[in-house]
């Protein structure tokens, strides 16, 4: 199933182990209802908001990346309080 597929049934408010169409019958199928987000966002702006994009312009691979972004949160003197998103 191709990704398109789970955003289109993001998007109509599914969620959870969702079979949307009749090839997915029988198997495991997670559709978070955030990947409605990857049909809607618009990269220039989300980008023109990040606060740390500046610091991640000349990594070269997600070890870097990562290491910017913990750099940054380790900044910040108000933080949200983790939580687990449910499977």
């Amino acid at each position: 199933m191709s990704c398109w597929t789970w955003i289109a049934a993001a998007t109509r408010g599914a969620s959870g182990d969702v079979q949307f169409t009749r090839r997915t019958r029988g198997s495991t199928l997670f559709v978070n209802p955030l990947m409605a987000v990857y049909f809607t966002v618009r990269l220039d702006a989300l980008a023109a908001r990040s606060l740390y994009l500046d610091r991640l312009e000349n990594t070269l691979d997600m070890r870097q990346v990562a290491l910017h972004i913990e750099e940054f949160r380790d900044e910040l003197t108000a933080t949200r309080t983790p939580h687990a998103f449910p499977h």
